[in-house]
């Protein structure tokens, strides 16, 4: 049921971002850590799933602040478990689709539980 909802969510996004300007949409799992207040923002780091390494942080704009819920509890579920999330991320100024682009400006769109 979640990878469905997933899965519409991606396709809404990339539908409505056909119209606006030129924004890529992909996704990237791994252990939320933390997140903080940086530049009137949130920035979300979490740990690759496949190697454990720090990945990029992603950052939470105003417009997506509803999603400051389910972080904290994805950093509580991979504090207590270590369960993995699918982050929807949004390339806001390029066709990069790699989790690590040597950029941190991707935006955090979704966030669902992966396992």
């Amino acid at each position: 049921m979640r990878t469905h909802l997933l899965r519409a969510a991606i396709g809404v996004c990339m539908a409505g971002s056909a119209f606006a300007a030129q924004a890529t949409i992909f996704t990237c799992s791994g252990v939320v850590t933390s997140v903080a207040s940086h530049n009137g923002n949130f920035e979300v780091r979490y740990n690759s799933e496949r190697t454990g390494n720090q990945m990029e942080p992603v950052i939470i704009y105003s417009t997506h602040t509803y999603l400051l819920g389910p972080v904290l509890r994805a950093i509580e579920a991979g504090q207590d478990s270590r369960t993995v999330y699918n982050l929807v991320i949004e390339n806001r100024d390029g066709g990069d689709t790699r989790c690590y682009d040597g950029e941190s400006e991707n935006a955090l769109i979704g966030i669902s539980a992966k396992y």
